[in-house]
């Protein structure tokens, strides 16, 4: 026990030596005199801290005598004793020891033989099952805990100014959160897969190659007579009380054999070639191999990118034509051909430019493979063309080099040592400004190591870069504003401005830098006690005998259902050819953008606007484990392009799984009767990250027919500096300005949006479709009698009362643009008015949207082209092989063009038909988000979508084909759910 308490001691001083950085002081006056400068120093704390007392090193003891460390300095500290030898007869001492030594001995023996035997023969055996000696001890949170010591460093920012001037700076608080010596899991993950088979090196998700044992074989497991005898084992075998009254009748205790379940593996073979997935990287090769050989690039494999060259910045599937995809899957014509879209940009052109291509079909040879342009000639011009990594490192390398030029000033403000070793530049754009290529930035600190952009710790300095032309030498920065003073037209006036006594200046004393990186890196609170049981393993969904599931390549079957999933690089996932017992509801479920727009009160971060498929949707990274899909669920990869490198990467980014919701999805319980059926359904799930915010967009698959559409938002919030001086602070509650709160150090977590667009084409059976809105009304008997009938109309007698609530259907014949009214319901349907159902009716379904946001912003913000499709929450129109996407991914360089090759979704809207034809829906939904201290330093999760749900598709309710749980009269059992019998499992996860 000494040598373990010493051990813990020792790890609870290196901890605590962690923890605890070197007290920072604010600048001593000899330093302010030196600097001629006035210092205001807000106090840092942490929130959660507040009760804990400071410990001075190791000697200071907690007031908590339950915890390991709570004892006296001198516990262990031993003194010799000078007491006397007494003198004994040491002959007859030693004759008493041995006699009563083996009388005890005698007298133990026997009494331990007598409780051997009375416990051999079961005596007592039912409570035998209360105690387990594996049982995992439960520490409470008062057990063995050391409270941690307070960080008592004086981290306090300081406004300076020349002149003779006082600021009253507001009290900062800190993100709150401490370092964790534990992993995020708390697990010790071995080399073993989850069979228990070793097979090797592990991959990046912590599986070996995928197990290609028949498992249907038996897996070494403990005995189940152990599993029996758990006290617990009541809350995990099957019920068999229908809770009308009858006893359950239990099986005796030999008869239950707890068995290895029979594990399923849910992939087959692909037999026929696909249409729908992403380009895998040997179709990539080929199509850039293609592109060089007919010199449209003229860089190789190996070679560094500059933007004087031709590369491929990006490629992706190019979709087939509808048409003739249909005729291949439903009536066994020609396979259409893969083919890939390459953009290209075109440096090495005499006048550069953006170009598209169609390269394929990539089953040929790379000689006989077609290129295609999708561009007019210089319809995008070289200064009109999207970021990619080449132009953005060049742009953040640029700005760093400036702001190297005046270091001194960088370390004096910040605690910075270089711009290149704590600082991040954040830029966003490009735009044109004054006819040139530009974007704005925004410098912060680095709280997320060096790799990873940290847009939370945000540095009130910021400005624009012009990078128009190919010679990143011939960059400037210009229009700099420090602290929301500016703008400067250079650095060097900047620092000219800083060594004045006109420039108010921000100070953050030495150690914040560090203090930053402990507090923005997300991890439990070591200043806070863990929750009660948090430390135990919750609830999880087992799949006993594998997925209910198949895997054909990237096409998924299950109760029912069938369809493709995909993902583009720049639109991000999509679902095609969706069936549901064998007929088509939906051709296309595409993501296509997510567009924010950002208010804030400060130079660099006013207005600011992403839309994020000029990003990549699609450049995803390989989901988390466990986090963000199941243990039990199934990957399937999609390939990347990578510019530098000139070829794809595979990634495991689609994860498959089942889902028990564990709710109903229908039940009825009466005094004779009950029924009901388990809610259970398929998720294709796609989880992406695009600077600060990750994505996690889902493609749900219910028994009833339904299919839920949602994309979720988490991540960091993107911040604006708190300028206490700014004149948006309200005196009176300094902490709220009218673009947000203020939700930590320094830091306004500015108002934004979300909006999500899909594309989505619903076949309702086939092709020809109708738009029909039904509209939820109120008014008298007469106005409802109206609608079915204008002529001849009497007032029906047999109404008690004359106000009604009544629906009237709208047959919509042109394209239009419609948004979510509360105070006037509607309902949107997509009907086959060709295809009615048992009743009469016409077989449709139904977009229902989540409650979203609205977009308030007018034709005249700048921005209102980039974000036209948010203006809208629902746009139908006809659809054309020509309006792939809901707006291109490049600025157009002429915006009045007549016939652009992409178009903006506003623009699509131009009258035509949309009676008994193939339609569109473009369904844009998101939320509002006004962020609030809970959202550092991290966001959870917020959500939003659509739901097509079956509207007349069917006869009756679509899910009495799968067994179910139905009891009736006289307790008689007609139908029950599958129940699997004891056994025991093993999570397996497939990678394909």
């Amino acid at each position: 026990m000494p040598n373990s308490n010493g051990s813990d001691r020792k790890l609870r001083e290196q901890i605590t030596q962690v923890e605890q950085p070197t007290n920072v002081k604010t600048m001593d006056e000899d330093r302010r005199q030196a600097l001629g400068k006035k210092c205001f120093s807000p106090q840092l704390g942490d929130p959660h801290s507040s009760n804990l007392h400071p410990i001075q090193g190791m000697d200071q003891t907690s007031s908590n005598n339950h915890q390991s460390g709570n004892m006296a300095s001198d516990f262990y500290s031993f003194s010799p004793e000078n007491t006397t030898k007494k003198k004994t007869k040491a002959v007859r001492i030693t004759i008493c020891a041995q006699v009563t030594g083996v009388a005890l001995f005698c007298l133990g023996l026997v009494v331990g033989l007598l409780i051997g035997i009375y416990g051999f023969n079961g005596v007592n055996k039912n409570e035998s099952g209360h105690s387990s000696p594996t049982q995992s001890k439960v520490v409470g949170q008062n057990e063995n805990r050391q409270t941690k010591p307070v960080d008592t460093h004086d981290h306090r920012h300081s406004h300076v100014s020349r002149k003779p001037q006082t600021v009253s700076p507001p009290t900062l608080g800190s993100h709150g959160h401490s370092p964790s010596p534990v992993d995020s899991h708390g697990h010790d993950h071995g080399s073993l897969d989850s069979h228990g088979h070793s097979h090797g090196p592990l991959d990046f998700h912590g599986h070996g190659p995928v197990d290609t044992h028949d498992h249907g074989h038996h897996h070494p497991h403990p005995s189940s007579e152990n599993i029996l005898d758990s006290p617990n084992v009541e809350a995990t075998l099957p019920s068999t009380d229908t809770g009308l009254g009858k006893e359950p009748v239990s099986a005796p205790e030999d008869e239950l054999q707890c068995t290895p379940c029979k594990w399923t593996h849910p992939v087959d073979e692909v037999t026929k070639p696909e249409l729908f997935s992403p380009i895998n990287s040997t179709e990539m090769v080929k199509a850039r191999d293609a592109l060089y050989r007919a010199g449209i690039i003229t860089v190789k494999p190996g070679q560094e990118l500059a933007l004087n060259e031709s590369y491929v910045q990006s490629m992706y599937l190019f979709p087939p034509e509808k048409v003739k995809a249909l005729a291949y899957l439903d009536h066994d014509g020609p396979f259409p051909g893969r083919y890939v879209t390459a953009m290209v940009v075109e440096g090495a052109k005499k006048e550069p430019q953006l170009m598209k291509y169609k390269i394929g079909p990539l089953e040929g040879d790379v000689e006989n493979m077609m290129i295609s342009p999708l561009l007019k000639p210089y319809e995008v011009p070289f200064s009109n063309r999207p970021y990619d990594t080449v132009e953005t490192r060049e742009v953040i390398l640029t700005v760093m080099s400036e702001l190297y030029r005046i270091n001194s000033m960088m370390e004096e403000c910040f605690d910075s040592r270089t711009p290149y070793k704590d600082m991040s530049v954040m830029p966003n754009g490009p735009f044109m400004h004054n006819g040139e290529r530009t974007s704005r930035w925004t410098a912060g600190l680095r709280g997320l190591g060096d790799k990873d952009f940290d847009f939370l710790n945000v540095l009130p300095l910021n400005g624009l870069i012009y990078h128009g032309g190919q010679d990143p030498s011939k960059w400037r920065v210009y229009d700099i504003f420090y602290l929301n003073q500016g703008p400067f037209d250079s650095v060097n006036e900047l620092y000219e401005a800083y060594n004045s006594s006109q420039l108010v200046v921000v100070h953050y004393p030495e150690g914040t830098r560090e203090w930053i990186k402990r507090n923005t890196f997300p991890k439990r609170n070591l200043y806070q006690p863990i929750r009660p049981h948090s430390g135990r393993l919750g609830a999880n969904t087992v799949e006993p005998t594998g997925p209910r599931y198949r895997l054909k390549g990237h096409t998924i079957s299950w109760l029912g259902w069938e369809f493709s999933v995909t993902t583009s690089q720049h639109r991000g996932p999509a679902v095609f050819n969706v069936k549901f017992k064998g007929e088509r509801v939906v051709y296309e479920n595409a993501l296509n953008d997510i567009g924010l727009l950002y208010s804030a009160d400060g130079s660099g971060q006013d207005s600011i606007f992403y839309t994020d498929s000029t990003f990549g949707l699609g450049e995803s990274k390989t989901a988390i484990s466990d986090i963000d899909c199941p243990a039990h669920a199934s990957y399937i990869k999609s390939v990347m392009w990578s510019p530098t490198a000139m070829r794809g990467s595979e990634l495991l980014t689609i994860c498959i799984f089942e889902v028990d919701a564990q709710e109903p999805l229908y039940r009825h319980k009466g005094d004779d009767i009950e029924v009901g059926m388990r809610n259970r359904y398929l998720v294709a799930r796609y989880p992406t990250q695009l600077g600060n915010y990750d994505y996690l967009i889902d493609f749900q698959f219910h028994m009833d027919g339904k299919i839920v559409t949602t994309a979720t938002a988490t991540g960091f919030i993107q911040a604006s500096y708190y300028n206490f001086n700014s004149q948006f602070v309200n005196p009176n509650n300094p902490g709220q300005t009218p673009f947000g709160y203020k939700v930590s150090n320094d830091i306004i977590g500015p108002i934004h949006d979300h909006t999500f667009a899909f594309k989505v084409d619903l076949d309702v059976v086939s092709e020809e479709n109708d738009f029909q809105l039904i509209h939820w009304k109120y008014g008298n008997v007469m106005d409802a009698l109206k609608t079915v009938k204008k002529e001849n109309i009497t007032f029906p007698g047999y109404f008690f009362h004359n106000q009604t609530r009544y629906v009237e259907w709208e047959h919509v014949k042109n394209e239009r643009a419609l948004d979510i009214d509360s105070k006037n319901p509607k309902f949107w349907t997509f009907v086959n008015n060709n295809k009615p159902n048992y009743w009469g009716v016409s077989r449709g379904y139904r977009l229902v949207p989540m409650h979203s946001g609205t977009q308030n912003i007018q034709d005249d913000h700048p921005e209102a082209q980039h974000l036209s499709f948010t203006q809208h929450h629902l746009t139908v129109t006809k659809r054309k092989e020509n309006e792939q996407y809901v707006k291109p991914i490049y600025n157009p360089g002429n915006t009045k063009d007549p016939e652009p090759s992409r178009k903006y979704v506003e623009n699509m809207v131009d009258g035509e038909s949309i009676e008994n034809t193939d339609i569109v829906a473009w369904v844009a939904l998101g939320f509002l988000h006004i962020p609030t201290a809970e959202d550092v330093p991290m966001t959870t999760k917020v959500t939003s979508g659509f739901t097509l749900k079956p509207f007349n598709f069917f006869d009756k309710t679509a899910v009495f084909d799968i067994p179910s749980h139905a009891v009736g009269v006289n307790k008689t059992k007609y139908d029950e759910e599958p129940a699997e019998l004891p056994c025991q499992f093993i999570p397996f996860s497939v990678q394909g």
